[in-house]
């Protein structure tokens, strides 16, 4: 390995060592080869120390944290550390330990598109997201002991050539009821990917873990500059600031496998945590761009976009409150995320702070919260009495008069 490889990789991981070892070798399969893989374990008690010593490779670094930093700061301070102390390579992409590369020249088709295009920011991969959810989802495995997608087994369960899953279980991120990339074009502008990214904001964070970034573009945006951050939704600092400094580049295909359980954190804390999480995202994400000499002439553009976002992601999340009143759950989020939905008071809150009108889908989002929380709170109130009166009135069934 080169003093100076062009390629760092990121890789965290605390206590899932049989992933981690998955993770690591998605890596090492790659034709290209100039890279660097520094894992940083946050205080492991499994055997992820002994598994990462079996691997005689001078290109891994194992830094092994004294106390577990992930669980109270989210990897924000792993990451800053990595970027801006440990990596020393012209490129960087963070792994998580529980998701994966699918294809062997994944990087060496990342690092090409920085030569092939000019001005790069970043390279994007798609991601294929595995839901194991049901026993059934195993494909006759265990939860402990999962499938793991390879180019010999992939075409069993995810057609190459029309880009669909053949399995309830596997979704792969597109737009326009998934039969349009999830991006419209391979190379975009600034404008042309901010622009995309901001009409569906939440349907197009995918995770990083097959976005390879510019490292000197990432530091000039300003991303991740400050310890405190967003905890759980740094995915739209990560992307946005960096986006408004150069091109991005999309690679639509299956390029990472990304395992989704109900434990993962996107389902833990509470809804409102995560809302305003992700405009704390957003707004660290423009804080750099906006005042950035550089992007002068783009300013009233950014400020738009960035309240355009917003907008959209209250929509959403109001949205999901609406879905959460209705039908008392939301896909594979946990009892505790769905405790505490958002609702107008909290958005008012956001919308006051960046003096900004929060949308005709957001008010009517919100009304109809205020209509069925009204209703479901006076429901609940009456039932008592309702059933008692209920038990004593006839019911017309078929023309016949019956009685409970």
């Amino acid at each position: 390995m080169t003093a100076n490889p062009i390629v760092s990789v990121l890789i965290t991981t605390y206590n899932r060592s049989r992933l981690l070892r998955r993770a690591i070798d998605s890596v090492l399969m790659q034709d290209f080869t100039d890279f660097e893989i520094v894992i940083i374990d946050d205080c492991s008690t499994d055997d992820t120390t002994a598994v990462v010593a079996s691997y005689n490779d001078p290109r891994i670094r194992y830094l092994r944290n004294e106390t577990n930093v992930g669980s109270q700061l989210g990897d924000r301070a792993i990451l800053r550390r990595f970027i801006y102390e440990l990596m020393r390579g012209k490129y960087w992409v963070y792994l998580c330990d529980d998701d994966y590369w699918l294809f062997p020249d994944l990087l060496r088709r990342q690092v090409d598109a920085f030569s092939t295009y000019d001005d790069v920011v970043m390279v994007v991969g798609g991601q294929l997201s595995y839901f194991l959810t049901t026993p059934d989802s195993y494909f006759g495995r265990s939860s402990d002991d999962t499938m793991t997608f390879t180019l010999d087994n992939i075409d069993t369960y995810f057609d190459r050539a029309t880009l669909k899953p053949k399995t309830h279980h596997l979704y792969f991120m597109r737009s326009q009821g998934l039969t349009a990339p999830l991006f419209s074009k391979t190379c975009m502008s600034p404008e042309e990917f901010l622009a995309e990214f901001a009409e569906e904001p939440a349907g197009k964070n995918i995770i990083g873990g097959a976005m390879l970034y510019s490292r000197e573009h990432f530091i000039k945006s300003g991303a991740l500059l400050t310890s405190e951050g967003s905890q759980w939704q740094a995915g739209y600092e990560l992307k946005l600031g960096p986006a408004c400094f150069g091109k991005t580049v999309y690679f639509d295909e299956p390029s990472i496998v990304s395992e989704i359980r109900q434990s993962n954190a996107s389902f833990q804390r509470t809804q409102v945590e995560h809302y305003l999480d992700s405009i704390f995202s957003v707004e660290l994400a423009f804080q750099v761009p906006l005042t950035h000499p550089e992007l002068a002439e783009k300013r009233t553009f950014l400020n738009n976009l960035k309240k355009r976002i917003i907008r959209k992601l209250t929509a959403a999340y109001l949205s999901n409150t609406l879905t959460i009143l209705r039908n008392r759950e939301l896909t594979l989020c946990s009892e505790r995320n769905i405790a505490h939905p958002v609702t107008l008071a909290h958005v008012w809150r956001v919308m006051m702070r960046h003096r900004m009108y929060p949308g005709t889908k957001a008010l009517l989002y919100g009304i109809l919260i205020a209509v069925d929380s009204k209703s479901v709170r006076r429901l609940r109130a009456l039932w008592p009495a309702l059933r008692i009166r209920l038990g004593a009135l006839p019911l017309i069934a078929s023309g016949q008069r019956r009685y409970r």
